[in-house]
């Protein structure tokens, strides 16, 4: 018997505490149905909001319940929706708590978890919370200083925090960056992204030309649907970069005039001596009538502070239009391991290191949890009468077969030629049936099955996918009763036939499904696909005819080879691949395919590659002396078979999501020119500062 998992001990300690009852519409909840996929593991203060996996965050409720609640509190979910009809399913209903109830089934459910009714009582999340993140925040803050300062410090320095390192808010960097131009010039770098969202859609939603003192500026606008959470800094990885040249250029003195200011905002004890130096300052002359008499008073108003030179917004305009973003990469496969153990050395027990032999570990997993095995599966098709002779232990026609075995035996075993002209003269007729075409089984070993559990994803397609085929039989019939016509169209619903309702019906009717013969209760099935990217186990013994599929996330190396006619190709090297290669101290990919096409370069995700224009395409040499366009320069993101997806390097996150670039964010020909990138790409290495150290 299988022990129950964490998960499900979470669910009975929720469902004994809660007292059978949904904490949100009351209804109770049965025993039966507390492990199915009705009922969901509901977090009170959602986790997107304020991350807490502890057990008094936790109650069972219906799982369109917990949908529907999405990222609100407990209690603000309820206040915002007393009394709705919420469908579960299968027809069923549930309306939830009025504010008033709710507050009194808590009160008497939870009497003896005082955290969960407190934050099953919350509208908002209370200080004390946000106070935890501030001080786990400063205590980060204090670390990094002590360790910077062991970096910086000078040689007569003793105290804890040299004088090199500068502590300065968001709020300052903002400033400066307001008065030293970068915000502008922040605009100008990103605008290109929003004018082509403005041509994908037809419209002018992301913003519109206009004439700004004198000159034609691009203003950005985020339709209002899109505007929550959305921060046009955060799009761009470049701005990591603009926030150190503000951080390099800012002294002691931007810090401590800015916080002065921030102290003493209406007090007169300010550091006018630093506002003079760091700030241009305007004189104003003010008139003011005192005892019928008229005086003139200057007075100094600080405007923007001063750049750190002056070409400066210039400058760092240039600097990140042509700053190229790199990434950390974990390509680490395969590396030797070091065994320790426990012995008695002198009378005492130590952990000693293995001296002997050599142990390799593999750092990725090697394949999904899933193992299939090699099944091979009778099909029937149809063929033409010759055909059928020379394979004629197959034909599915007992009567057929059995005389065409006889007529083997009269003429022997090279008689085919006799036999198809027997049959000719009597113009293919067969017990006054056409045989011209039959029907013969064939058998498709290129196959691999698992069990899987019977759930609501079964339609008619993916029945056709178990292996047996008086499963089939029965199933199809079950679901059959379930379907319904609408406009002379068949509509399918699994999700009524195999839902935990729909299964007890249908093992309940087993035998009548089955035509009155006795069957076993269905639960799990036996269903079978093409091998593909599947791969065996093992070359010995069992191994071999079990099989596996790669793991998510385990392509790491994409292959670009080059025939003698300068054509590519390309191939995604499988991890066991790559894995055995590099145990060997070879390259991890092949240095030839399987067409002895020669290896050009390999990718792997996080790699940067440029795709030329037209103009560069051929000139490597100049490229590599003058990088033209950083526009031009792709990160590999990820590739499966023969497909390439990359985005361009300086993009963070995309501005509309599954819009901007492709539903899978990403892309596979070049932004400018519509170029397929695996074509037309040449590798770049760089190092972690974005210098090119080879193309």
């Amino acid at each position: 018997m299988a022990l129950p998992s964490s998960s499900d001990l979470v669910r009975y300690k929720c469902w004994l505490e809660q007292k059978y009852r949904s904490p949100y519409t009351g209804q109770v909840i049965p025993l039966a149905r507390l492990f199915t996929s009705e009922y969901e593991i509901e977090h009170i203060i959602p986790q997107s909001r304020y991350f807490d996996d502890s057990f008094s965050n936790k109650v069972i409720c219906e799982s369109a319940v917990n949908k529907d609640k999405d990222n609100l509190l407990a209690y603000e979910y309820i206040k915002q929706n007393e009394g709705k009809i919420i469908e579960i399913g299968l027809g069923k209903k549930v309306k939830l708590f009025t504010a008033d109830s709710y507050t009194e089934f808590v009160q008497s459910h939870y009497v003896g978890s005082v955290a969960k009714k407190k934050k099953l009582l919350m509208d908002t999340i209370p200080d004390s919370f946000i106070e935890r993140q501030l001080n786990d925040s400063r205590y980060i803050s204090r670390e990094i200083k002590k360790l910077l300062s062991s970096v910086v410090r000078e040689k007569d320095e003793d105290e804890a925090i040299s004088k090199n390192v500068i502590v300065c808010t968001g709020a300052i960097t903002d400033k400066l960056k307001r008065d030293w131009g970068l915000n502008d010039i922040w605009n100008t770098i990103i605008y290109p992204r929003f004018e082509r969202l403005n041509q994908l859609t037809n419209s002018d939603k992301f913003g519109q030309w206009e004439n700004k003192q004198g000159k034609k500026v691009f203003q950005i606008e985020m339709p209002l649907e899109l505007q929550k959470g959305f921060n046009k800094k955060r799009i761009d990885h470049r701005h990591h970069a603009m926030d150190a040249i503000v951080i390099a250029c800012a002294t002691r003195s931007h810090v401590n005039y800015l916080n002065n200011e921030s102290a003493h905002s209406k007090s007169k004890e300010k550091r006018y001596d630093l506002r003079r130096k760091l700030r241009r300052i305007e004189i104003l002359e003010k008139q003011e009538l005192k005892d019928g008499v008229t005086t003139t008073n200057k007075i100094e108003v600080a405007k923007e502070f001063y750049k750190p030179w002056p070409t400066f917004t210039q400058d760092a305009h240039e600097v990140l239009q042509s700053i190229i973003v790199s990434f950390k990469q974990n390509l680490r496969v395969v590396n030797k391991a070091t065994n320790r153990y426990e012995c008695f050395v002198h009378g005492k027990k130590e952990i000693v290191k293995q001296s002997k032999g050599e142990s390799w570990a593999i750092r990725k997993p090697m394949h999904k949890d899933t193992v299939s095995a090699a099944v091979s599966l009778r099909k029937i098709k149809t063929v033409r009468l010759s055909l059928a002779i020379d394979d004629w232990a197959n034909i599915v026609d007992k009567t057929l077969r059995k005389e065409i075995g006889l007529l083997y035996s009269k003429y022997g075993e090279n008689g085919s030629k006799n036999i198809i002209k027997y049959f000719k003269d009597r113009d293919n007729k067969h017990n006054g049936l056409d045989v011209s075409k039959v029907n013969v089984y064939s058998f498709d070993n290129d196959c691999a099955a698992s069990r899987v559990t019977l759930d609501d994803t079964f339609n008619s397609t993916k029945i056709e996918s178990i292996t047996d085929t008086g499963i089939q039989k029965i199933l199809l019939k079950h679901l059959s009763s379930y379907n319904e016509i609408k406009e002379n169209k068949i509509i399918e619903h699994p999700e009524l036939a195999f839902s935990p309702d729909g299964l007890d019906i249908l093992n309940a009717n087993i035998r009548e499904l089955n035509n009155g013969k006795f069957h076993k209760p269905i639960k799990k099935v036996r269903t079978y696909e093409t091998l593909g990217n599947k791969f065996a186990v093992g070359q010995k013994g069992n191994k071999k005819k079990k099989f596996v599929e790669a793991a998510k996330g385990t392509n790491l190396f994409f292959a670009i080879y080059s025939s003698e006619d300068g054509v590519r190709s390309y191939q995604t090297i499988p991890l066991y691949e790559v894995a055995e290669r590099q145990e060997q101290g070879l390259i991890p990919v092949p240095e030839k395919n399987a067409n002895n096409d020669r290896l050009l370069f390999w990718l792997s995700p996080g790699d940067l590659v440029y795709v030329p224009s037209i103009e560069e395409e051929g000139r490597i040499v100049e490229i590599e002396k003058n990088l033209k366009c950083i526009l031009n320069i792709y990160k590999i993101v990820s590739f499966t078979g023969n497909r390439l997806y990359a985005i361009q390097a300086f993009v963070a996150t995309t501005i509309v999501d599954k819009k901007e670039y492709s539903l899978l964010n990403k892309v596979e020909f070049s932004i400018n020119e519509n170029r397929p990138i695996k074509q037309y790409c040449i590798k770049i290495k760089v190092d972690r500062l974005g210098n090119i150290l080879k193309i």
